[in-house]
């Protein structure tokens, strides 16, 4: 059943579960997995607040001059993607065995080729997204986005729970 948001959290309030239902045309379920999606990048404006612009470029021209710490970044995000991708798949496993149509290796191999591009990239990312810190009034702009983001994120996604 489509349903407005203002339905929605009526629904919501008097205690039965919407993910059954769509809001405007999205299903419940990708609402609040889109949700989470703009909660965590609005956590992400968070950490690089805490960590700077100044710390985010000597750190993308450190990696510049030191490839033993490029390797590093790529080492520890693989490791990283690889475990969380093989935890992951063992929880398939044990849910619906090999046959299981959540299982797939493909989700493994996806995840360490995304953490692989990452940590390739990172002194690129760091240079760039402390550059673009670091101009000013940026600041105020990522707050006055990233705080409605979170509240709008941690709305949708609290609809499927």
């Amino acid at each position: 059943m489509d349903l407005t948001l203002t339905e929605a959290w009526n629904l919501w309030w008097s205690g039965q579960q919407l993910t059954e239902h769509s809001i405007h045309g999205m299903s419940v379920l990708w609402a609040a997995r889109t949700g989470k999606l703009m909660a965590f990048l609005a956590g992400c404006t968070i950490v690089l607040d805490i960590i700077g612009s100044e710390k985010l470029i000597a750190w993308s021209k450190q990696a510049g001059e030191n490839p033993r710490l490029k390797r590093v970044v790529v080492g520890t995000l693989f490791v990283l993607g690889t475990g969380f991708g093989l935890v992951s798949e063992f929880f398939a496993w044990r849910r619906g065995g090999f046959e299981s149509p959540i299982y797939d290796t493909r989700w493994t191999l996806t995840i360490c080729l995304v953490a692989v591009l990452l940590g390739g990239n990172s002194r690129r990312l760091a240079g760039w997204l402390g550059a673009a810190l670091a101009r000013e009034g940026i600041e105020k702009w990522v707050r006055w986005i990233a705080v409605p983001l979170f509240f709008l994120g941690f709305a949708l996604d609290y609809l499927a729970s």
